[in-house]
This record gives C-alpha cells, structure tokens and sequence, in this order.
C-alpha cells in the first residue's frame, strides 16, 4: 500500500502544480480546456466568461494549496497525517461547488468536474489511510 501512496500522491501532486503554473500563465487556455468537456455529449456552448482576474487569483491558490497538502503527505506521511483531512475538506468542497453548478445552470463539464474532484477525494482517502495503517504496524 505504500507505494502505490507514494505513486497515487506523486500523480496528485503533480496534477495539482502542472495546473496552478497553467492557470498563472495560460488561464485562457485553462478555461477552454475545461469548457471543452461537454464536446463528447455534443454541448459545445460554454454560456459563461472565466475572464476574472479575482476568480483566477483564487483559482490558482486553491489548487496550489492542493499541491502543497499532497507534497506534505507524500513527503513525510506520519508526520503530516493531520494534512489529510484539509486536503479532503478542500477538494470535496469543489466536488459541491461543481455539483451546485450542475444543478443551478447546467454544462456536463461541471457533472464531469464533480465526478473526477470526486474520485481524486476517494483516492486521496484510501491510499492515505492504508499507507498510514501500514506505517503504524
């Protein structure tokens, strides 16, 4: 279990830094991408501008923080344990943001958004978890 922890978190880590560099450097190109995801269901119209230098700032704090609660854990898992359960609240917190845009003005990107934040809060959980029962033993 510890080393798919520390493959699982390396994979997180990164997946949390790539973006935040992505969304100092490229937001437009970073909105896009994520307006893109209703293209497989046939919705191509994104009805919403993410042209906020508030909303970016924010952003981009969000998901770097994210980075930096998965480098902790996978920096030293024992001694940082306690990270995990803000790195939970935050993550599962997008996973309500994206539902409650789902339901308020509907874009399956927000659905698929839900889904994947979603899958990353269970993956976070259990690899964390089994890694840290098994460096307790």
């Amino acid at each position: 279990m510890i080393r798919g922890f520390r493959i699982v978190y390396t994979v997180l880590t990164l997946n949390f830094f790539i973006p935040a560099l992505y969304y100092c450097f490229d937001p437009n190109g970073a909105a896009q991408l994520f307006s893109s995801l209703g293209a497989p269901v046939w919705v191509v119209e994104y009805p919403f501008s993410e042209d906020s230098m508030f909303w970016r700032i924010l952003g981009i704090g969000n998901v770097a923080t994210l980075g930096f609660c998965c480098a902790l854990l996978l920096w030293d898992l024992k001694r940082f344990y306690a990270v995990l359960f803000p790195l939970v609240f935050l993550k599962s917190c997008s996973v309500m943001g994206f539902l409650v845009a789902a339901v308020t003005a509907f874009h399956p990107a927000f659905l698929i958004g839900a889904i994947f934040d979603g899958v990353t809060v269970g993956l976070m959980v259990v690899f964390a978890r089994g890694a840290y029962k098994e460096l307790a033993r």
